[in-house]
């Protein structure tokens, strides 16, 4: 899969429509997407809601 079909999988199995990462020009296998995904959601976790409370 190319870097938009990776962010458009991306924003609709985060749900998040806005979302613009920048990531690599390149095909991307499965397991590699899957890593980027989890990379993500702990970002948010680590990060994101840290700030809120």
């Amino acid at each position: 899969m190319n870097q938009s079909e990776v962010l458009d999988r991306l924003r609709e199995e985060l749900k998040l429509p806005f979302f613009n990462g920048k990531i690599e020009e390149k095909n991307y296998s499965e397991e590699e997407y899957q890593k980027i995904k989890a990379d993500l959601v702990n970002y948010f976790d680590e990060y994101v809601r840290n700030v809120e409370h």
